[in-house]
């Protein structure tokens, strides 16, 4: 597992081909006019996938992260890493080749990924000191990708992404996830209004009882409707969505339903007094 002490920086970086990197004296073209102020140095642009980066004198985490939200490709730096001041002057270059030409000084992990048909694209750098990397081990993306991350994946086509994200913001932001939270239980996907559902409860975030009510009740998918119904169990509705629960059309639904009525009927009935005990006369009238 990789240690902390290269967790602190996280910069939501992006993928990037191929690049030309200029250490050294900035070219002319990142000299301003007489007079102009110190942002007429700066260029950046991303089309094609391609990269477009003109400055002078800045640090190598701010070129890091400018490449990285252009690109989308999420950027862990080290301790210490980023700080020594760069001069570069990049025309239509490919992102991860300017990644590499950046960090040809220092030890780099590059994370390959692909969902779905699409063919695997670069996700995550991981940058350390010279000599540094050797016997580190990747984490899970729940373990580096950043909240906003998650937070932008929520819109993303696929549903199973959009179902680990919700999954992710509920561990991490627990009830400040519940604007997300409520989002997702209208996604269209059952799968995603499901998972979303199930981590919202194991996680204890204080559901409003109408969603919950209106979830039970005409949900589409039985297993979104069993745990709102299960969600509501102990509430001071139980009763009645429980027997309106029993004309449901899935048969583990109405099981529970009746379940939850036994168990309400059970808890309803005054207590038996407890019979004397052996040898010890009953009291007397």
């Amino acid at each position: 597992m990789i240690g902390q002490k290269f967790l602190p920086l996280l910069i939501p970086a992006f993928l990037v081909p191929a690049a030309t990197l200029a250490y050294g004296p900035p070219s002319g073209n990142l000299t301003p006019p007489s007079g102009a102020p110190p942002e007429a140095q700066l260029q950046v642009a991303f089309k094609d996938g391609l990269v477009t980066l003109q400055a002078k004198d800045r640090p190598l985490s701010w070129f890091l992260n400018e490449i990285s939200r252009a690109a989308g490709v999420a950027v862990v730096l080290a301790d210490g890493v980023g700080v020594e001041r760069l001069s570069i002057d990049f025309k239509d270059l490919p992102a991860e080749e300017a990644f590499r030409q950046l960090l040809r000084d220092y030890d780099a992990f590059f994370f390959y990924s692909g969902e779905g048909m699409k063919p695997a694209s670069l996700r995550v750098v991981w940058v350390y000191p010279k000599g540094q990397g050797k016997g580190l081990q990747p984490v899970p993306p729940e373990q580096w990708a950043s909240t906003k991350e998650f937070e932008e994946e929520l819109g993303d086509p696929d549903p199973d992404v959009r179902a680990r994200s919700i999954e992710a913001l509920i561990e991490r932001k627990g009830n400040r996830a519940l604007e997300a939270v409520l989002k997702a239980l209208e996604d269209q996907e059952a799968r995603v209004r499901t998972r979303a559902l199930y981590q919202a409860i194991s996680a204890g975030l204080e559901l409003p009882e109408d969603v919950l009510i209106a979830l039970a009740l005409s949900d589409s998918s039985p297993s979104v409707r069993f745990l709102a119904l299960e969600a509501l169990a102990t509430g001071p509705e139980a009763h009645w969505i429980a027997q309106r629960a029993l004309s449901d059309p899935s048969p583990h639904v109405q099981q529970r339903a009746q379940e939850i009525l036994r168990g309400l009927e059970t808890a309803s009935r005054p207590a038996k007094a407890a019979p004397p005990a052996q040898g010890q006369r009953p009291p007397q009238k």
